[in-house]
């Protein structure tokens, strides 16, 4: 039976505990933009796959409201969907795996974001201890148009194989949410 995982996006700030709160806020704010542009409410369900097997059912909940001032901030859908996949790709690695969120990349380490292991005080020694990239898709028709960018992603993060860490690679799809994660 699939694990049941709640990712909250109130409680990002925990998953990413040593980003800044605006960065949590922006990537917050831009998930429930997505959400409402699919005319998802808070509790929406999704499932969490790797490639073969369902990981977890998923809850995705939050309280923001969509606003208009959301709305004019995030207009763009192809560019808010990167950052929410952001929002969304944090939480899913903070509930399925070891790792939080520590620190941004550069561009040209093939992933979004460097991830140290996470322990029972929740302290975390800055080490980097494995590596996270995201994809946003919108509007999906085909499963093709869900493992494209997931593999595009697995491709790009080999940029970063010389430091020999694991890799999670989360592709996000809002308009039927669904959230494929992959480890290499």
């Amino acid at each position: 039976m699939a694990k049941l995982v709640v990712l909250d996006l109130d409680r990002l700030h925990q998953a990413i505990p040593e980003m800044t709160e605006s960065l949590v806020g922006y990537i917050c704010e831009a998930a429930v933009f997505c959400f409402h542009h699919h005319r998802h409410r808070s509790g929406v369900e999704c499932q969490i796959r790797n490639l073969e097997e369902i990981l977890a059912s998923a809850s995705i909940v939050w309280t923001r409201q969509f606003s208009d001032r959301i709305a004019r901030t995030y207009g763009d859908t192809d560019y808010a969907v990167e950052y929410a996949a952001e929002c969304i790709a944090c939480l899913t690695v903070r509930e399925l795996t070891d790792y939080t969120v520590i620190e941004r990349s550069q561009r040209h380490d093939g992933v979004d974001f460097w991830l140290a292991e996470r322990d029972e005080d929740d302290a975390h020694s800055f080490q980097r201890a494995a590596r996270m990239e995201s994809k946003g898709i919108t509007g999906a028709r085909y499963p093709s148009d869900i493992t494209y960018p997931l593999n595009k992603g697995v491709e790009q993060s080999k940029q970063s194989d010389q430091f020999r860490l694991p890799a999670y690679i989360i592709a996000t799809e809002f308009s039927q949410p669904i959230i494929y994660m992959v480890q290499r």
